[in-house]
């Protein structure tokens, strides 16, 4: 009888935490449940999906937001619109320009200044995780890439996609944090591919990462090694992929009170730098509710390397699949003193955690040339993710990009 009881109280005490949970948890924002393009689309945007496929076989999804919310004539939508392409960064995806309200998002900023807006998703994220032949749940060889990977085939097929059905040669580019050291990479590495790009705009722009702060510092320093040999060892997996479970645990969490919210705040910032008023605490549910995003194993090693190595090195897969990948033992650097033909504008800070200004210092300031660098914005008090979920980032960047793109198209 006591074994019954027991065994009856086991079950019912989780169950009971959990009922209590859901009827005291605080609503959540109904952009908590929603993927990209629903939420779009509840905010009053037309919003259209296309796939592209890379040359390694990757399907990737693609997320349009052709106009703003005054839909226009049929004259002007026949009209061609400049074109601009978001491109997110790690464990990140096309929500994450959309993260906020119309009036504080890239997305939907730019699309209501009148551009044809297109948002990527990197191989293995929630809306790019599908390959021609490969299973992501099953076949590990799906996850065996590194960023080297994602710059060389992701970029051009994505944006590839976009010129195509916009029927446009070239168009405006605007990355943050991987989306800007991928750029990096492929310009420096295919000088051809700059004719697509009109203007390059880099928010929170990656070069090296080595003298980055916070929890990446802690654990590189303790951990980097350990985890890259771990990987080369065990293989690529997928690393921190979206989950219904994850979903649940932040809303009943992080969207439980307001002291648990500014725990998660805080967590959050212990990896990005410090808030400030620009920094929205009650909106972490719904970020943390879409990012982390999911990505492979091999782009956090290969981040790993960038940090023990300083520089840009491509991804080290160990000296005998170097010398078979790259014809010597050690791999070799990206070098961006030679990017020419596309005007590249940096937005950073002096508060961003991983983007230091001692590594953009090392790397980006000293490698590119001041003629291609046509403007280099410092924004004060930003962290690293101020640059896409910061309420002011549309004064702050978004205009600021717009008013370089307009006063282009007028010249």
């Amino acid at each position: 009888m006591r074994e019954s009881i027991s065994d009856l109280m086991t079950v019912m005490i989780p169950l009971l935490i959990i009922l209590l949970l859901s009827n005291y948890s605080k609503s959540v924002d109904l952009e908590f449940y929603l993927d990209t393009p629903e939420l779009i689309k509840s905010w009053g945007y037309s919003v259209e999906i296309y796939n592209t496929t890379t040359k390694d076989g990757f399907i990737l999804e693609l997320h349009r937001i052709p106009y703003g919310r005054e839909v226009p004539t049929s004259s002007d939508v026949n009209n061609s619109r400049p074109v601009i392409f978001l491109q997110h960064g790690f464990l990140c995806s096309s929500f994450d320009w959309v993260a906020n309200s119309p009036h504080q998002s890239a997305g939907f900023v730019f699309a209501d200044a009148g551009f044809d807006v297109w948002l990527g998703n990197f191989r293995g994220n929630t809306y790019s995780r599908k390959h021609v032949s490969l299973n992501p749940d099953k076949d590990p060889k799906f996850w065996d890439w590194s960023w080297d990977q994602i710059s060389e085939y992701d970029l051009p097929a994505m944006i590839g996609k976009a010129l195509e059905i916009s029927g446009q040669e070239s168009l405006y580019y605007t990355g943050f944090s991987l989306g800007t050291l991928t750029m990096f990479a492929k310009l420096s590495t295919d000088p051809k591919f700059s004719r697509k790009i009109k203007k390059y705009f880099a928010l929170a722009p990656i070069g090296s990462i080595k003298h980055a702060h916070g929890v990446f510092l802690f654990l590189g320093r303790h951990f980097g090694k350990d985890y890259e040999e771990y990987v080369k060892k065990h293989g690529s997996d997928e690393l921190f992929g979206s989950s219904l479970l994850f979903k649940k645990i932040v809303k009943y969490t992080c969207g439980l009170f307001d002291t648990l919210e500014e725990f998660c705040s805080d967590i959050t910032l212990l990896f990005i730098g410090t808030a400030n008023e620009n920094w929205n605490q009650t909106r972490i549910p719904v970020y943390l509710a879409h990012t982390p995003a999911g990505s492979s194993s091999n782009v956090m090693a290969h981040l790993d390397q960038m940090f023990s190595y300083g520089g840009v090195p491509t991804f080290d897969m160990g000296e005998e699949k170097n010398l078979k990948a790259y014809g010597q033992k050690l791999p070799p650097q990206y070098n961006f003193t030679g990017i020419a033909d596309v005007p590249i504008y940096l937005f950073w800070s002096d508060d961003d955690w991983l983007s230091t200004k001692q590594d953009l210092e090392e790397t980006l300031f000293a490698q590119l040339n001041s003629q291609v660098v046509q403007g280099s914005f410092r924004i004060e008090n930003y962290n690293h993710l101020h640059f896409i979920w910061g309420t002011n980032a549309a004064s702050q960047v978004y205009n600021v990009i717009t008013g370089i793109i307009l006063q282009d198209d007028n010249t």
